[in-house]
């Protein structure tokens, strides 16, 4: 395992694509920063670097399904897996090797985007105005979210062996998934009472008796609605973006499932598939 962690540590080192990833999550939390910045110039807003903080909660998932197939796919292409069976290394030992490097991976690239927003944000709009156990909160579930999303793209990459095919997968998984939590946050979000309008007889708009919301989601289905929306990666996001949360112990536990369930699945796939 070692030596396969070290080989992949290597490849980073010499990678384009892994210093480019850094790059620009440095530079999306840079521009995340100016652009408040701006806004509180234009618009003369209230912001704070909370608003920015833990905006990259909200792309690290198409980050790393672009990053993974991108990266690890290629081991099919030149024969790299085939080499490291070859010379002795177990399949669970590949498997593993390639998912602790997309994680760490991720944090680097999460770093990056929070170096960003100290250094630009900071001097820009000030510091964080959240209590630190909220802050913790966030940030480790950030982090669980985002082993989630490896979990996932590595269970894909290393089980497709068609390096186009993989990255497809992963984008489009996710990119559904995000259209998923987004439509679900829409009904869940669904006002109880709608408030009606008329005109009186002088033309005047006048408010009437609010109704009950035929769309408002009300006991077990809502709780369902809640369930999936908290268990999706992209639901995650969207709440940690935001630090709009009120169970962070539920959606770390939600996130652990996934990790768990995804490499699981992964690595039991990953033993029986052919790599001729």
């Amino acid at each position: 395992m070692t030596k396969l962690l070290s080989a992949n540590l290597l490849g980073l080192r010499k990678s384009h694509l892994f210093w480019g990833t850094v790059v620009l999550s440095f530079g999306f939390g840079a521009f995340m920063c100016v652009t408040r910045f701006l806004e509180h110039l234009n618009y003369s807003f209230e912001v704070s670097l909370s608003s920015v903080f833990f905006g990259y909660a909200m792309v690290v998932g198409v980050v790393m399904a672009a990053f993974i197939p991108l990266f690890f796919g290629t081991e099919y292409s030149d024969g790299a897996i085939r080499n490291k069976l070859t010379v002795g290394h177990s399949r669970i030992a590949v498997y593993f090797a390639n998912l602790i490097t997309s994680l760490g991976v991720a944090v680097v690239c999460f770093a990056a985007y929070l170096l960003a927003c100290i250094v630009v944000g900071v001097p820009l709009i000030g510091g964080l105005d959240l209590p630190a156990p909220l802050t913790a909160a966030a940030l480790l579930g950030s982090l669980l979210m985002t082993a989630a999303y490896c979990a996932i793209s590595t269970f894909i990459t290393m089980n497709c062996s068609k390096k186009a095919t993989s990255a497809v997968v992963c984008l489009l998984g996710v990119f559904l998934l995000l259209i998923a939590a987004i439509m679900t946050l829409s009904m869940l979000d669904a006002p109880e009472f709608i408030q009606g309008y008329v005109m009186s007889i002088d033309g005047q708009i006048v408010d009437t008796k609010p109704e009950p919301n035929p769309a408002y989601l009300t006991g077990m289905k809502r709780e369902v609605y809640q369930f999936f929306y908290d268990l999706m990666p992209t639901g995650q996001g969207i709440q940690y973006s935001n630090v709009n949360f009120t169970n962070p112990s539920r959606l770390m536990g939600l996130a652990a499932v996934i990790f768990a369930a995804f490499t699981g699945a992964g690595a039991a796939l990953f033993q029986r598939k052919d790599l001729k």
